[in-house]
């Protein structure tokens, strides 16, 4: 599928992810594959305190996580969104407990484009984008369960929100919870305002975070260790250029 043919494919997708900052896709993963991926990260997370929320890189774990990384359908969305030279930036297994989450309002990594207070960004401008955020739901998401919660347009504030508990309105917006089935995957601006919802049940939500980004940007594939990674020789030998590329290898190299 040529760049173009995918634009067009996906262009009522796109125009809602430059205006709203994120997309739902519905149906992703089939029962059997979320099956496997929540399997995976709950053995990820095996021995692992209650303040543990992260683990990654999951693509570590097995061929379902790698499959992930270039999902069909998503990945091409996302290619459309950063560009055909995008990367992986990291793949962590979500793990909320009861009364833990990543609660508090934020956008990921850093403020890409700060505005002063009382300027806007001309309605002509689409907003630039770095970073990418793909979840992948392993649970049907109610409001107890915690769902991910987004405020629509704001990845276009230029605020940054320093992990606030209080969130205001962006032009009389205020945030809506993103209630997923099973299978489905969002695809969100980092730049959007956004949080994970406190889990009020005494069940687990899992959730796969599949985080792409500009290839000038310095990927972080792991939350414990901020260092130097190569990724495993057996998963480059598994993987397809496209692959390859997304995990940071030059296609030609192999």
């Amino acid at each position: 599928m040529t760049m173009q043919t995918t634009v067009e494919r996906y262009a009522q997708e796109l125009e809602q992810f430059h205006r709203d900052g994120y997309v739902l896709f519905k149906n992703v993963l089939d029962p059997a594959q979320v099956a496997a991926v929540k399997e995976g990260i709950r053995q990820a997370f095996e021995g692992k305190g209650p303040e543990s929320m992260l683990q990654g890189p999951m693509f570590e774990k097995g061929e379902i996580f790698e499959s992930l990384i270039d999902y069909p359908g998503i990945i091409d969305f996302i290619e459309a969104v950063l560009g055909p030279d995008c990367q992986l930036s990291s793949m962590n297994g979500m793990r909320t407990i009861r009364e833990n989450a990543v609660s508090k309002w934020h956008v990921d990594e850093a403020l890409f484009f700060p505005l002063p207070d009382g300027v806007e960004l001309d309605p002509r401008i689409q907003m630039p984008v770095y970073l990418t955020n793909a979840l992948y739901y392993l649970d049907d998401v109610s409001e107890e369960l915690g769902p991910t919660q987004v405020v629509p347009g704001s990845h276009r504030a230029g605020k940054h929100l320093a992990f606030t508990e209080e969130i205001g309105l962006y032009k009389g917006q205020g945030p809506i919870s993103v209630l997923a089935n099973a299978g489905d995957c969002l695809v969100f601006n980092s730049q959007l305002w956004h949080r994970g919802a406190p889990n009020r049940t005494d069940r687990p939500r899992y959730v796969q975070q599949v985080i792409y980004r500009k290839k000038f940007i310095v990927p972080h594939m792991c939350h414990d260790v901020n260092a130097l990674y190569r990724v495993p020789e057996e998963i480059l030998q598994r993987a397809n250029p496209r692959r390859k590329r997304l995990l940071g290898y030059n296609q030609q190299i192999f």
